[in-house]
């Protein structure tokens, strides 16, 4: 599947979830959308828990909140943000993100900068399901330009504001349990489980961008500034007809 410009809109405007195991291709994905979105000129930061090498071509890494602040007030339109390692610390560490970019936003020379928050991991940034931060972004942060868009491997882990804040939901493969799904409305998913959880979809995701309508997705290309990166998915094709191994509509 090719990200269409209508698509990656959704992601300039409202708040997203983005939801899969390890290795379904949920960062991957989110990785290129943001890529779009920058050259849209709309300014992001990726929050990286992890201190992962693989995110470092997002942006300039900042391990400080001091250095995050550097680059805010240079108009950086790239960063990537490494949080202390201790709960506590990147709890402190987003808050504190979170309230220099509302600071800025109504400061003169700022107050046009449309920007994309990605947080890696979001689970790691909760306390007794509650953040501060997540609180802020997804109810009020839109109307000033400033939009979330959250990673996590499950839905159960997913802070409540945030998924029912966010109209774009991606959902890659998942853990889980098919009851839960359920509770959550999410029957239409439980009804495609086999078909994700078939190796040969992997790498397939679930979505809506708003509106009750969601789709099944083919495996989203690789572009060549992802290529030769960790980060992108193997792509998986029928090597007898040179075709997407996808049974369902694009």
């Amino acid at each position: 599947m090719r990200l269409s410009d209508n698509f990656v809109e959704c992601f300039k405007k409202r708040h997203a979830v983005i939801i899969g195991i390890t290795r379904s291709g949920k960062t991957f994905f989110a990785a290129r959308v943001l890529k779009r979105l920058q050259k849209q000129n709309v300014h992001t930061l990726f929050v990286d828990p992890k201190h992962d090498n693989s995110y470092s071509h997002l942006g300039t890494v900042c391990t400080t909140t001091m250095e995050v602040l550097e680059q805010l007030l240079l108009r950086n339109p790239a960063i990537v943000f490494r949080p202390a390692t201790t709960a506590e610390g990147r709890i402190e560490d987003l808050d504190k993100i979170t309230e220099l970019l509302f600071t800025l936003s109504r400061k003169d020379g700022f107050k046009r900068i449309r920007r994309v928050v990605a947080i890696d991991e979001l689970q790691l940034f909760v306390k007794k399901g509650n953040s501060k931060a997540v609180e802020t972004i997804w109810t009020v942060g839109a109307g000033i330009g400033i939009v979330g868009m959250a990673l996590t491997q499950r839905i159960q882990l997913l802070n409540e504001t945030a998924w029912s804040q966010s109209d774009n939901k991606v959902i890659f493969r998942i853990e889980d349990r098919p009851e839960y799904l359920r509770s959550r409305n999410l029957d239409h998913y439980v009804d495609n489980l086999e078909h994700f959880q078939d190796p040969i979809n992997r790498y397939s995701f679930y979505c809506t961008t708003g509106g009750g309508k969601w789709k099944i997705r083919e495996p989203i290309e690789a572009s060549e500034d992802l290529l030769d990166l960790k980060l992108a998915p193997p792509v998986s094709r029928n090597t007898d007809s040179g075709s997407w191994n996808s049974p369902y509509n694009p």
